[in-house]
């Protein structure tokens, strides 16, 4: 799984990213690029409707008219997954969002990347009917030093940011 969250886990409202850091777009897509990404009906909508270029793009939704042009249609999280295990790449599968893909992901999923932003948007979400935040994650899931970068990096548009790499535990729930 691959997100971005502010200081509170925010993800995102009323089918928005509250901010813009192109530095941590370019690191979204090269970490996904090869690879099919997952997401549901909303995060397909707030992304233009349009596929992702260099990933099968697998978007759930429970509508089975719901047009996905440019990329596959799945209406369930095991069937996005299943779809996603046979395609180009298909050894790495990742979910990115929204807010109800991760909480269902989060039981089968075995590691997270998480883009920490400096930055508080709480003042922003009420304009939006919805916030979304990210999944609280349990004891099994451990920081891997190894791979995260937990040194801010230089500001790029709106926020400092950090990756932080989550590699579940099996030895503990």
């Amino acid at each position: 799984m691959v997100w971005a969250q502010d200081r509170n886990g925010i993800l995102g409202a009323g089918g928005k990213m509250l901010w813009h850091v192109p530095a941590d777009f370019k690191h979204f897509k090269a970490l996904t690029m090869g690879h099919p990404i997952v997401m549901g009906r909303k995060s397909w909508q707030a992304l233009g409707s349009r596929p992702l270029p260099g990933r099968t793009n697998i978007v759930i939704t429970s509508n089975p008219n719901f047009a996905v042009h440019g990329g596959t249609r799945a209406h369930s999280l095991q069937e996005a997954l299943s779809t996603a295990s046979s395609c180009e790449g298909g050894e790495k599968v990742w979910i990115a969002g929204g807010g109800q893909i991760y909480q269902a992901a989060l039981p089968v999923a075995d590691q997270i990347v998480v883009t920490q932003l400096d930055l508080d948007v709480s003042d922003k979400i009420e304009a939006f009917p919805e916030a979304v935040y990210a999944p609280q994650l349990n004891k099994s899931w451990r920081l891997d030093p190894d791979c995260s970068d937990t040194a801010w990096r230089l500001r790029s548009g709106d926020a400092r940011w950090k990756v932080l790499v989550y590699n579940k535990s099996y030895g503990e729930q």
